[in-house]
């Protein structure tokens, strides 16, 4: 099963330490969650609040719970896991900073958070909106169900302001294209200038001391 190094699982998939306690919520498929339980031989726990999403990842995880994290509490005990995943996710959410403040107690002493979250202010949706256009789409950073919108300033602060401390931030590319080589040139601007040509911000973080 490949994994693409470019992609927000890929570069997520590398944070994760092996043989690590992880819960991912919002896991859809269950793809990633079956990466981690195969290749690092994590041990997986999956939240998804999707009933389709939960039946697909049966089998891909030790346990999938169908629930609205914003609505009820995991039946996990405090300190239970080592990494907290959640792969654009919090941009679905009415209070993501709520939800990361309410995660931080299932994170053991030195457990991180990964998420990520679409860029809204890279040069493609800088273009749509000179153009006069704002369409509602399904996947992209205009997807209907939508909820909050981030730059890398607000990514960053989510987690500063949940109170964690930041310890790797990485972006994906806005281009991406089906050779490496030119992956790796959008890869190199998107961390350059991270506004304008990033698809996605990723954020590792630890409870703050």
């Amino acid at each position: 099963m490949y994994i693409d190094t470019f992609t927000s699982q890929g570069k997520i998939f590398d944070q994760v330490s092996h043989g690590s306690r992880v819960l991912e919520i919002g896991c859809g498929s269950g793809r990633l969650s079956n990466l981690l339980s195969i290749w690092k031989q994590c041990k997986v726990y999956c939240v998804d609040k999707d009933p389709a999403s939960s039946f697909l990842a049966k089998g891909k995880c030790i346990e999938i719970i169908n629930t609205d994290i914003e609505k009820s509490e995991l039946p996990y005990e405090n300190g239970s896991f080592d990494h907290i995943i959640l792969v654009n996710v919090l941009e679905h959410m009415i209070e993501p900073k709520q939800v990361l403040m309410n995660l931080k107690r299932y994170l053991s002493e030195d457990g991180s958070i990964i998420y990520s979250v679409p860029n809204i202010v890279n040069w493609y949706s800088r273009m749509m909106i000179f153009l006069g256009k704002f369409e509602y789409t399904d996947g992209t950073v205009f997807d209907r169900n939508h909820l909050r919108f981030f730059n890398l300033e607000s990514g960053r602060n989510l987690a500063i302001d949940a109170g964690y401390r930041i310890v790797w931030l990485d972006v994906t590319p806005s281009v991406y294209l089906y050779k490496d080589k030119l992956n790796f040139l959008w890869y190199k601007l998107a961390k350059i200038w991270k506004n304008l040509f990033a698809d996605e911000f990723l954020i590792l973080a630890k409870k703050q001391n």
